[in-house]
């Protein structure tokens, strides 16, 4: 079982809640309460009692009670012995209190429960007008459940101070699940702090020296932030993406804890530079051997249990939904009438497992990552002889992505290494090297994808759209497929300036 504790002050807004429609409530058993009231009759009674004793501003306890769900169905008895024993243990033995039991389908949530649950609500003031002490109630509590799980023979769950990482929280959990649903083809974002936790774990795994961790951090993307204060105590942030947490929030990512806990290396006269260069924003200069990079993690194993079930739940549910030939071959037809892309080009994005059909015959697009996420955005690159990228062009969405490449192949035809790239937002672009690149280029309507102060930036002058580029070179695109198909295919015939679709 897992509990929560939440002290109030109101009963009336806490009962309202407690017997909204659609919540299945159901009264199972209490002291002092009327049989069968509604939420304004129970209000008045708990308030009644707590007017005995106004200077306490907050008498109001409420315990939410999840069990987990190899346990099945809970009779209402073992429900209300639980309850009896959680009230009693933790020292309201002479108060008010009533467990009300919810059902599964409960319409305050997002998704319905896999899982029985109850709700025990308990009046802070007890019969005598005095304020029961609430000190370490929620240790104390883990404590209890821990008991019970083993006196009625319930799934046991690990307390929190036993936890590998911290649970996520409930907001979490809810955005997962709705992302979850809006994006049905493409699994949710794995949250920041998972990301974190789980980066933290793998940079510390071998103990290496708080450089050599600080570097591969950065190496990560991530911004660490280490410092000393003035009275000798040990501070470190983390930064990814736009989310910055004290490492204190983190399982074991807090300054000592890496320490104590993670067994990193900390030498005063050694490690100095790298601190006062990470605190300034400057990189940590590490060997070569002790990089670290994003596909070296396996995100999915360090999610939190609660997510990993969702996600595991869309996998099965993407596995139902894999269209048959019909439809494959109904999305090419749409995406060569409306797009311009010819069916030798899906089919070699199919091959490579970048591009699927959904069940609606609708594009599904296995998003590729440069930084990190495997839903960030999608990207290929075009290579030739060795020589580095030359050119970025940039988009936003992975059919004009393709577009760019079939308008910059086959009518252009520049001959340089390009890498085409379709991001989700404007921060991962600044998360690249730009250097590296002789020009980024986009078209107008993507023109806000990319930074004024991009250097060697190239718009693509009155083109709306890579697609409308493409279909107005149609006829002369055509001619040069109809060419190259006689010889073969691209991928099959290799001359001097061979190049290929690198994933």
């Amino acid at each position: 079982m897992i509990g929560k504790i939440i002290t109030g002050s109101s009963f009336d807004g806490l009962f309202e809640y407690l017997f909204k429609d659609g919540k299945e409530a159901e009264i199972i058993g209490g002291d002092r309460v009327l049989l069968e009231p509604n939420a304004k009759e129970l209000a008045s009674q708990f308030d009644w009692i707590a007017s005995t004793r106004p200077t306490t501003k907050k008498p109001v306890k409420h315990l939410s009670i999840g069990f987990a769900p190899a346990d099945g169905e809970i009779d209402d008895s073992t429900k209300l012995a639980i309850s009896e024993a959680i009230v009693n243990k933790l020292g309201y033995t002479n108060n008010q209190w009533v467990a009300i039991a919810h059902g599964r389908n409960d319409s305050g949530h997002d998704w319905q429960h896999d899982h029985d649950h109850l709700h025990i609500v308990i009046n802070g003031i007890d019969f005598n007008g005095d304020r029961v002490s609430d000190s370490f109630d929620k240790t104390r509590l883990e404590q209890i459940l821990r008991g019970l799980e083993a006196e009625h023979k319930l799934t046991k769950v690990v307390s929190s101070n036993e936890c590998d990482r911290q649970r996520p929280k409930t907001n979490q959990l809810q955005r997962y699940q709705r992302e979850s649903r809006k994006h049905p083809d493409t699994a949710p974002e794995i949250p920041v702090m998972a990301k974190l936790e789980a980066a933290i774990d793998v940079a510390s795994q071998d103990r290496p020296t708080m450089t050599s961790f600080i570097g591969r951090m950065q190496r990560l993307g991530i911004d660490v932030r280490p410092y000393i204060t003035e009275k000798g105590r040990k501070r470190i942030s983390y930064r990814l993406e736009d989310f910055k947490v004290r490492g204190s929030k983190l399982h074991n990512g807090s300054f000592p804890k890496l320490l104590s806990e993670r067994g990193i290396s900390f030498d005063e006269v050694r490690d100095t530079p790298a601190l006062e260069a990470a605190y300034q924003g400057r990189s940590v200069e590490i060997d070569n051997k002790q990089f670290l990079d994003w596909e070296q993690i396996d995100l999915h194993y360090w999610l939190p249990q609660p997510f990993k079930a969702l996600a595991n739940a869309h996998l099965a549910e993407k596995a139902l939904q894999i269209p048959d030939p019909k439809q494959w071959h109904s999305l090419q037809k749409t995406l060569l009438a409306r797009y311009g892309i010819p069916e030798r080009i899906s089919a070699g994005l199919n091959e490579a497992g970048l591009l699927d059909a959904s069940a609606k015959e609708e594009p599904i697009w296995h998003k590729q990552s440069l930084l990190g996420s495997k839903n960030s955005h999608f990207w290929f690159e075009i290579s030739g002889t060795g020589d580095r990228v030359k050119k970025m062009i940039v988009t936003s969405s992975p059919v004009e992505a393709i577009s760019a490449y079939l308008v910059d192949r086959l009518v252009d035809r520049e001959d340089c290494p390009c890498l085409y790239l379709s991001l989700d937002r404007l921060g991962q672009l600044t998360e690249l090297d730009l250097t590296q690149f002789n020009s980024v280029v986009a078209n107008n309507s993507d023109k806000k994808l990319v930074s004024d102060s991009v250097r060697g930036l190239v718009i693509q002058k009155d083109v709306s759209s890579w697609q409308q580029s493409w279909l107005a070179h149609w006829n002369k695109v055509e001619t040069i497929l109809k060419s190259e198909a006689k010889n073969n295919t691209l991928s099959e015939r290799k001359p001097s300036n061979y190049k290929q679709l690198e994933l």
